[in-house]
Order: structure tokens, then sequence, then C-alpha cells
């Protein structure tokens, strides 16, 4: 029969018949050409059963597919072939996705062995499973070999490209356990067509054929190879024909971000290697920045701050987590409730306002709306400020939109995780990961990397989308912060860990990892640089510099005081009220007769809330049937922040009850309901979260300027408050001076006595997040609570809560003092802080209605 085919061949031509001559012709085993197996084998795949007669076996789990083993009748033609094929000239293969060499394609190689399996492979064998199949496949010719060494791999993958219908390989391998690696992997799907685990792992053996279909749940991977003195030789390609109907692609949700913590700079003192925070260094890291768009910036943690969190690090009761799913990432990463406090507090430094105001400085980028904008920006600010002279007031409000819309543009959102790396850690670039390519800066903090080396993986590599030139490659080092600024045609992947990295120099095994904070913050590209077209690939990206380095300096140095202290923080609330008691309607009682009362109840319960009458602003009171809306500016973040506790902690619902029973002159108690909104954010679902909803209402900044109505309220209060206006008085023969062993407060004289623990407890209850400004004040005449005792304090008992911090502050006065810690310093430091309030409550003294 064959004699005889080769004759009718030969006949077609002088050509065709010298190149039949050269080619050794590969018999297939017995099992292609016996008809019954062939029914039996498409039967067993139509219906997804089990078959297996002699050396073939189908297995239709987690997906068909086929293994024939001693595929070829000859040995003799088995070593010839691989003979053939590696005197191939190979070229090394490396990407995100695999890592091996591969010869030229053989569909044109004229060596007798490679074209004779050629001939065979895609003519009878080709017919047979076509009958297998029920499909016709067509004569594309798509083969290759590969050869796969010592760390070799490719990673999880479906194989599905257009046209490509069943997958096969050939293994021409000397004798192979698992143990060598470079098996074969199959994984099982969830039901978004996704890999989930390998549940089938098929070894590498001698004149082998295993094929598979190619379908939306193929994923496999070839493992990575183990044996230093073996290599994996395969036959590998596809047959083509009409694809499987493929469902849409899956599309995971987005990874959740935020904006920046508002945290001030001391942060950065405690932290940051005092050489990054000097402002003609940061000129030079921007310098260098704005050449390349990416830096590592060494010993970037004090060492002691990078020692404490790297062993903390390697704690054996961290708990890690994999991600996945396999066909984009493998590595873990932490659950941030379990680490130690220090390894939470690098967390929150990175995230910090602070920070990101010192990467602006680091990269040019706009990434803080206090920072300058440039210089063509100014002028164009400049010019249109000099056409708006007229109408301040129009001009204030539009000032003002102004800012809010620029807030929006320039504060970044970012993302972040906790990694840690050890051997199989990968991520590889995937269509989501492109449709979601954006302007970002990327930051990676490692730690744990010292004997790291470059063969080991866990790198970073920075692509152009839908290219294979390697525009960047960041290398893990320790306490070494990188810095790269990206745009949508750039995609990254970190490079699998292979098995270099867990044994030693002796080839013993050891559990090996390092470990990195990695963030991405997202920048609108008018925020970025204003200019979209200076927005190049990571190798050419030129981010625009600020107007100076040395203004963002400036703000970044002073940001705790204009934050906290001295009120350009602003953010913007709106409280709704609505009485559920039966018979009574604030929203009626306001619009109708009671505009004043309602209005002095709803500022009584601000005071309460916030502990004094600063920090706040009523704008409005307005009609938001069936609620009243009360919208309130804040202009001071630990105001802000006290209020949000108390309206947490249903202090403010008790308040407000409180106040208009009393003031209504009610029978029973009132029962308010209350909701609180930023913007569009209701705070009411995120309150567990005080951060998340202190940074809602800093971006829901205020629109209108206080309303006329409430400026009439607001006098007619403070008047009602205060009463006739006093007269000046002067001290006569009559009247005495205040004693020596007392003190005047609000023109009423109190007995200067030493502070008691009844004193520190009312202090410590109420005044919140405001006992650092206080502690300064006390510390100007007071050795023991000058800087860095404030922050000292803090640091130490972050976790018992400001009650306990102010405590532990008070008491630190009174031991340092002794018998000269006395009641008149503290009730000044109060009124200096304006927390007046507070003092009132200390001293006894009723407010004031």
């Amino acid at each position: 029969m064959t004699s005889k085919r080769q004759q009718d061949e030969c006949s077609k031509g002088d050509k065709k018949k010298k190149k039949k001559k050269c080619e050794e012709t590969a018999q297939l085993c017995s099992c292609v050409e016996d008809e019954h197996v062939k029914i039996a084998v498409k039967g067993a795949w139509s219906h997804r059963t089990h078959y297996s007669h002699g050396d073939l076996e189908l297995d239709c789990h987690p997906f068909p597919h086929c293994i024939i083993k001693n595929f070829l009748i000859s040995e003799t033609f088995v070593e010839n072939l691989q003979r053939e094929l590696l005197e191939l000239n190979f070229h090394e293969k490396s990407n995100d996705l695999y890592k091996f060499k591969q010869s030229d394609d053989l569909r044109k190689r004229t060596e007798p062995h490679i074209a004779g399996l050629r001939a065979a492979l895609f003519g009878q064998f080709r017919c047979w499973l076509g009958d297998v199949l029920g499909v016709e496949l067509e004569p594309t010719v798509d083969i290759s070999c590969a050869r796969y060494e010592y760390t070799d791999i490719l990673l999880c993958h479906d194989d599905e490209l257009e046209g490509r219908r069943v997958a096969f390989i050939l293994y021409l391998v000397p004798p192979w356990q698992s143990s060598d690696g470079g098996t074969l992997d199959l994984y099982t799907t969830d039901g978004n067509f996704q890999p989930q685990t390998i549940v089938k792992s098929l070894v590498p053996s001698w004149n082998t054929l295993v094929l598979f279909e190619v379908s939306p749940v193929s994923f496999h991977q070839v493992s990575e190879v183990l044996s230093q003195d073996k290599c994996r030789l395969s036959l590998s390609g596809w047959f083509h024909g009409p694809s499987l109907e493929r469902p849409p692609r899956h599309v995971e949700p987005p990874v959740p971000r935020s904006p920046h913590l508002p945290r001030d700079e001391m942060l950065l003192l405690e932290w940051v290697n005092p050489v990054y925070l000097d402002i003609s260094y940061q000129e030079q890291i921007q310098g260098e920045f704005e050449d390349s768009s990416e830096i590592q910036l060494k010993d970037f943690l004090k060492e002691e701050k990078f020692r404490e969190v790297n062993e903390a690090l390697q704690l054996t009761q961290n708990q890690w987590t994999r991600r996945g799913p396999p066909n984009k990432r493998c590595y873990e990463v932490a659950s941030l409730d379990t680490l130690p406090q220090c390894v939470n507090a690098c967390w929150e430094l990175l995230r910090s306002e602070a920070f990101f105001l010192l990467l602006s400085n680091f990269t040019g980028l706009r990434l803080h709306y206090l920072c300058p904008a440039d210089d063509d920006e100014d002028k164009e600010k400049k010019n249109g400020q000099e056409d708006k002279q007229d109408g301040e007031k129009q001009g204030s409000s539009t000032e003002s939109a102004n800012t809010s819309r620029e807030k929006e543009l320039s504060t970044p959102v970012c993302c972040g995780e906790l990694r840690r790396w050890t051997h199989g850690g990968y991520t590889l670039l995937h269509d989501g990961q492109a449709a979601r390519a954006e302007y970002a800066l990327d930051l990676v903090l490692p730690f744990g990397c010292a004997g790291w080396e470059s063969e080991f993986g866990g790198y970073t590599c920075y692509v152009a989308n839908e290219e294979d030139e390697e525009l960047l490659t960041v290398y893990p080092e320790d306490n070494s912060l990188a810095l790269v600024y990206r745009d949508k045609e750039t995609l990254k992947f970190v490079k699998h860990v292979n098995h270099k990295s867990s044994s030693d120099s002796a080839g013993s095994s050891t559990c090996r990892a390092f470990y990195d904070f990695s963030f991405v913050a997202r920048l609108d590209v008018r925020s970025a640089n204003g200019k979209p077209g200076r927005c190049q690939r990571v190798s050419g990206c030129k981010p625009t510099g600020g107007r100076g380095n040395r203004q963002h300096s400036e703000v970044l140095a002073t940001m705790a005081d204009k934050t906290v202290d001295r009120g350009p923080w602003t953010g913007c609330a709106v409280m709704f009220l609505q009485s559920l008691s039966p018979g009574l309607n604030l929203l009626s009682l306001y619009k109708d007769q009671g505009k004043f009362i309602i209005f002095k109840v709803i500022k009584l319960t601000l005071t309460d809330s916030v502990a004094g009458l600063c920090g706040y602003e009523i704008l409005k009171v307005h009609d938001a049937d069936p609620f009243l809306g009360v919208e309130v500016k804040f202009m001071d973040v630990a105001a802000c922040q006290q209020f949000l506790e108390s309206y947490s902690s249903g202090a403010v619902r008790q308040s407000l009850s409180q106040h208009a029973s009393r003031l209504l002159a009610l029978p029973q108690e009132l029962t308010v309901g209350t909701q609180l909104k930023a913007g569009t954010q209701i705070l009411d679902l995120c309150l567990d979260k005080l951060d998340v909803c202190l940074q809602h209402i800093h971006l829901s900044q205020p629109e209108r300027l206080r309303d006329e109505e409430i400026d009439h309220l607001e006098q007619q209060l403070q008047s009602q408050a205060l009463g006739p206006a006093p007269q000046p008085t002067t001290i006569t023969e009559e009247e005495s001076p205040v004693p020596s062993n007392c003190f005047k407060f609000q023109n009423r004289v109190f007995e200067d006595r030493m502070l008691t623990a009844t004193d520190v407890q009312r202090f410590s209850n109420g005044v919140g997040r405001e006992w650092k400004r206080v502690g300064r004040t006390l510390g100007k005449s007071c050795r023991a609570l000058k800087s860095p005792a404030i922050d000292n304090l803090a640091y130490e008992y972050e976790r018992e809560g400001v009650y306990e911090q102010a405590y532990q502050m008070l008491s630190r006065f009174m031991e340092a003092e002794g018998r000269a810690a006395k009641l008149s310093r503290l009730v000044k430091a109060l009124e200096d802080c304006k927390l007046t309030r507070l003092a009132e409550n200390i001293l006894d003294i009723q407010p004031r209605e």
C-alpha cells in the first residue's frame, strides 16, 4: 500500500518526485489504522466519556485530550528524528508567558525524518482526526520544535487563536519523572471560564503524542523544568479548522481605588531618610525623573524603620492569600488586619497626603491640588483673573467652583497591595490589562531582597502594548523605592520566579521569598501634565515639572499646619434631618414660623459635635422634602473628623433630640432621623471607615457662599447669646484686683488650683484629636512636651485611641510641672486653641443658650 501510494504521487512531476526520494516515511501506530478504534474514539469524544484501547487513551476531564503512546512505529525513525531536531538552530524565547528555546518554522524543512513526520501528521493523521471530530480540518501546516531546559516554562493559557482547532505535542525526551518538572498541567475552570486549579499533570514520555481540542476551557501549562541535566524536546503545533464558539470574555471587576489619606508631614519625618526631604536633592531627583520617567531611590526609609518592617514581614503568623486566576497572575497578598503595627504604619505612609506631596516633588507630576501648576497654566489663570475683576462676589463663587473642579482633576486615586513573591509567582499581560491601560505612576518598595539575583525572576518588565519591545526592567532591591510613570500604550508584568530562587549553592531546597508594597496612582492626563501630546511611553515620557520644586517643598513642609491648624483644608457635607415623632415636621416648622429655633438647635448640635464654635460653618438650610437639609462647610480636618466620630456614635442624633425637645418645649424627647451625604456619596454606608468619609467630604468642595438668611440667623443668635453690649469698666479703688491664687475667665474669677484627675478625664473626653494642638501650646512653657514629644505620644498610644493619647499628654504635663501644673495654664491653652466650650466644661460653666 505504501509503495503504491508513493508511485502515484511521484507521477505528478519530476520536482516532487525528487523531493519524495529524500523523505523518510513515518509509519503511525496501528490504532490510527484501526477503523473500529476510530469509531469508538469519535463516539467517546462527542459524548465526553473516557475511552482506552492499547496505547491510545481518551480522557475528557477537565477537557477532552487524547494520549497516544508509541505514536511512531519505527524506533530508528524516532531516534533519527530527534538527532535532526537537535541539530537545528534554536532561538531563546522569553516574555511574560514563557521561557524556552524554539526552532524556526518546520513546514519547509527538508531533513528526511522531519519532512516524513510532517507529511504523516498533516496527511494521514489529519484525516483521521477530522473524522474523529466530525469536522474538515484545513491542510495548513503549523509545527515547530521546542527545547525546555532548567527553569524553562510555559505558563497558563488556553491556546485560543483564530483558526486553531486542535493542539498537539510529540515528546522526544529521555526517561522522565514528575520530579523533573516539565509536565503538561491541565486546569479546571469556573463559571466564568476562568482557570482555577490543576487537576491533571501529564509526564512527558518518549514517542508519545498528546492532543486536545482548543476551546474556551482548554487552559494548560508546561510546568517549570526542574532537572539540570535533561532536555525536554518536543514537536508541537496546531491543526486548523473552524473554531469553537467562544462566550464573551469575562471582565474582572476593577480594583477599588481611594484618594490619599489625610496625614501630616510628621509621618515623613518619622519614616523617610532625611536626605530625601532636602529641597535641593528633590530638585535633582525630579530632573533625573523627567529625563527617563523612572527612578529608583535607594535607602528610602530610615534604616531602623526598614529593619523593623523587614523583620515583621517574615513572621510566621502573618496571613497571606494567593491571588489568581493563573492565566493573569499568581502571587500572595497580605491580610492587612493580621500584620504587625509597624507594617500597617508603613502602608499608611505610602497612602498619605504628605507622601503624595513628596512624590510631586520627586516627579514633577501634580499629585495634589496644593502643588503649583505649570508656568503656562499660571499665566492663563493670571490673565483670566485680570478679566474678571468686576463683580467680587461672582468672581469668588466662580473661583470656588474652579478650585473644586481643579481638585477633582488633580487629586489622584490609588490602589495598592502588600505582596509576597516566592517560587512560582508571576503576573501576565492579558486583554483586560490592555483595555484598562492608563496614565499612572507606579510605586514599588521591596523588602527581604538580600541576596536576590536577577536570574531568579521576580523583576518587573515594562513593554509597549502589542509589541515585544522591552522598555524598562525594574529589579527588586531592598529599601529602594521604584517610581515609574507610564502611559496608555505601556503595560507591565512581573517575571516568573523560578526554581533557582529556592535552591542554595549546594542544590538544597530552601523556602525563599521577598516582599513589596506595590501602589498604582492613576492620573488624569490633564492633571498629569496638561499636554496629552507630551505623554509618551515609559521610555520617553517627560512629566511636566512644577513651577518650582522649592515651592512644592514649602507646601509639603507646612502641610500639617495648613490642614490641621490654620484652615485651608476644606470640605462639604449635607446633613438631612427628619422628625420621626408624629405631629411634628421639622421642615414645615422651619419654613413657617420656627426658623430661628430650628437653626439654634442645629447650631448647638454642631457645636457639641466638634467641641467648639470653630472649624465649621453652616452655609445653607434648605428644603429637601421630606428632610430638612443642612449644608455644612468644614475648614478644619480635625473638626470634621470629630464631627464624623460624633455622628457615627449617635451623639449627633442624641444632641439634636435633646436641644429640640428643650427649645421647642416638647412633652417628650424628640426622635430624629438623619442621613449624611458628601456629593453623591451616602456616608452612612461607610461610617466604619472614617478616613474614607473624611476623604469624600474633602473632595466635595462647597460651591456656594454662605446664604444671606444664615448670616441673619447667625447675627440674631449671637446677639441673643451675648445680650446687650457690655459697657467698658475700669478697676476702681473699691474693686479688688484678681487674687494671686486665682485667674479670670469670661469675666469670672476662678481659683487657680492644681489640676486633678477629674480635670484630666474631662479634658480627655472632650478634646478629641485637638489634643496635639493643646499639647504643643502647653509645650511652649513645658520642656516635657516640646517636639518631638507630642508625636512620640501619638505613635506610642495610637492603638489605644485619642482618649488615651490626650490622657497621657496631660498626665505627662502634670508629672513634669508638679505643683506648677495649674488649672489656669490648661484653660489658657484651651482659649488659645479656641476650645472655650471644653474650658467651660472643665470649669463647670453651664453653656449659654
